[in-house]
């Protein structure tokens, strides 16, 4: 019995010590030049000394610090109203479909306007639902400016997060 809380205990502590390194940070970043343009975008794999290093659609890139000028975490503010536009209008559409009744004596409807009309209606509806998402988004903002300094402050503050 002793060796079995004893093995428990031992594959536990190997996972509390994985969950303390700066690898596989599971955040998803966008990265702006010194400029404030745009140079990438992906899940964040590690921070490294004088690195950054992403994992995007076009595979993995290394940043070096002193190009970057800020870093902000989480998606755009446009894809929350993007996907809430979806979302309504998808569910607008089944329902308008689903509730069509062509023979009703005063609001006939096919199973297609009233997908169409649901959809028509929803769009806005999710779009604006999605707006309202942005005010809970909490998305953070990391000034770096090309400094060694704050490269320093900004893998700190992610190594604590990810602990």
């Amino acid at each position: 019995m002793k060796s079995l809380i004893f093995a428990i205990v031992l594959i536990l502590s190997i996972n509390i010590y994985a969950q303390g390194e700066t690898e596989n940070l599971n955040l998803f970043v966008r990265v702006y030049n010194l400029q404030g343009e745009k140079i990438n975008k992906g899940k964040l794999i590690a921070v490294t000394e004088k690195s950054l290093q992403i994992k995007g659609t076009k595979g993995v890139a290394e940043i070096d610090y002193s190009s970057i000028g800020f870093i902000r975490t989480k998606r755009s503010e446009g894809k929350n109203v993007l996907i809430g536009s979806i979302l309504g209008a998808s569910a607008m559409a089944i329902f308008g479909a689903a509730s069509a009744d062509p023979d009703a004596l005063f609001f006939a409807y096919t199973s297609g306007e009233g997908a169409a009309g649901g959809a028509l209606l929803g769009l806005p509806l999710g779009a604006a639902a999605g707006g309202i998402s942005i005010l809970f988004k909490n998305s953070k903002y990391y000034s770096i400016d090309g400094d060694l300094l704050k490269w320093k402050l900004f893998k700190e503050m992610i190594t604590e997060r990810n602990n």
